[in-house]
C-alpha cells in the first residue's frame, strides 16, 4: 500500500506541473484508435480501472499516460477508512494482486471537489467514469440510499457512472446482485438519473453495472434481464475474484479479491457469455488479467467494446496504456 500511495503522490505531482504532464504525454503518445460509445468519444479502448485513483487525485496524469478513459473510485457518500492494514498484496510469480481495501475514499463531496479542480468537464482529453459503492456500515436494505446520495453529488462531474455491486471486500455487497435486491437498486438509480437530466436540462448520465466474475451463467441471465428492464447502458466485466484457481492458490494465500493474470480466462468467459447472450447489443467493458496486447485483444474479440486494467499497470509500468493502444490501432496487421 505504501508503493500504491507513492505512485499516487508521484502522479498527482505530474498532474500539477504542466511541463511534467506535457513530457509524460509526449512519451506516451499513441496511435489513435477511437471508439464512440455511450455518446462519448474515447481516444482509444484502454481505460484505467477503478481502484488505482480512488479519489480523483490524478486523472489528468492518467490521461497524459495514454489512457483512453479513467474510472475513479470506488466512492461512498461519506469518507471511510476501509479495512484494517495490511490489505493489499503482490504476487509477482503469477502477476497477481490480492486486495481487501474496503472502499477507502474521501467521500463524494471531497471527490467532487477534486474532479472540479483536477479534471473539469469540458477540458478532458478522455472520458471520466465514477465508480459508486455502498458504505461499510450501511445495511443492504438501505444500500440504494448510498448510491443515490453519491450519484446526486457526482453526476454532474461524470461522463459515466459505474454501480459497483461486486467487490468482495465489503461484507454482503455481492448480495446486491440477487434479483430481489438489484431490481429496486437499479430503479432508484435510474429515477435519480431522470431527475438529474430533467433538472439540468441535459441527457441522462450513462449508467454501467460492474459485476463479479464469480456469478453463475444463470445468475448473469437474471442480471441481464434487469439491465434491459431498467435501460442500463452497459456492463463492466469483471471485478476481482474470491476464487483461487490452481495452481494460483498455493501462491495467493491472503483473503480478498484476486486480480491480474489469474483472472484473465474467467473474466474473458464472462465477457463472451454476456456478448452472446445479449446478441452483441449490450456494450461491455472487459477487465481482468490485461497485461499485454494479446490479453487486451482477447477481451475485444470476446465482445468487449473497451477494456480496463489495474494490475497490468503495476507489473508492466506506466507506459503500458500507450503500448496497448498502439498495438490495438494496428490490429489485423503485422504490427501485433
Amino acid at each position: 500500500e505504501r508503493a500504491h500511495r507513492l505512485a499516487t503522490v508521484s502522479l498527482r505531482l505530474v498532474g500539477k506541473v504542466s511541463p511534467l504532464r506535457m513530457l509524460a504525454s509526449l512519451f506516451s503518445r499513441s496511435q489513435p484508435a477511437p471508439v464512440r460509445l455511450f455518446g462519448l468519444d474515447f481516444p482509444n479502448p484502454i481505460g484505467l480501472a477503478a481502484g488505482m485513483d480512488k479519489c480523483a487525485e490524478f486523472p489528468q496524469s492518467a490521461a497524459a499516460l495514454g489512457f483512453g478513459h479513467i474510472e475513479i473510485g470506488t466512492v461512498t457518500p461519506k469518507r471511510q477508512s476501509g479495512n484494517p492494514r495490511p490489505r493489499i498484496f503482490r504476487y509477482p510469480s503469477v502477476n497477481a494482486i490480492v486486495n481487501r481495501m474496503g472502499f477507502n475514499n474521501d467521500g463524494a463531496e471531497v471527490v467532487a471537489a477534486h474532479i472540479a479542480h483536477n479534471y473539469p468537464k469540458g477540458k478532458r482529453p478522455s472520458p471520466l467514469g465514477i465508480n459508486l459503492g455502498k458504505a461499510k456500515n450501511t445495511a443492504l436494505e438501505r444500500a440504494a440510499e448510498d448510491y443515490v446520495a453519491s450519484f446526486k453529488i457526482l453526476a454532474d462531474h461524470a461522463d459515466y457512472v459505474a454501480i459497483n455491486i461486486s467487490s468482495p471486500n465489503t461484507q454482503d455487497l455481492r448480495n446486491l446482485q440477487e434479483a430481489e435486491r438489484l431490481d429496486p437498486l437499479l430503479k432508484a438509480i435510474c429515477e435519480a438519473n431522470d431527475d438529474f437530466a430533467s433538472k439540468m436540462e441535459c441527457r441522462r448520465v450513462p449508467i454501467l453495472l460492474k459485476i463479479s466474475p464469480d456469478e453463475s451463467f444463470r445468475s448473469l441471465d437474471r442480471i441481464l434481464e434487469l439491465v434491459y428492464c431498467h435501460g442500463i447502458d452497459g456492463i463492466i466485466a469483471t471485478n476481482t475474484t474470491v476464487n483461487r484457481f490452481d495452481p494460483v492458490g498455493e501462491h495467493c494465500t491472503e483473503t480478498g479479491g484476486l486480480s491480474g493474470a489469474p483472472l484473465r480466462q474467467r473474466s474473458t468467459e464472462i465477457v463472451r457469455y454476456l456478448s452472446k447472450a445479449s446478441e452483441g447489443r449490450l456494450p461491455i467493458i472487459g477487465v481482468g488479467g490485461i497485461l499485454d496486447a494479446a490479453s487486451a485483444g482477447e477481451k475485444l474479440d470476446a465482445g468487449a467494446s473497451l477494456v480496463q486494467l489495474y494490475s497490468g499497470l503495476v507489473y508492466k509500468g506506466p507506459l503500458l496504456a500507450r503500448r496497448l493502444a498502439r498495438s490495438l490501432a494496428y490490429r489485423g496487421s503485422n504490427w501485433i
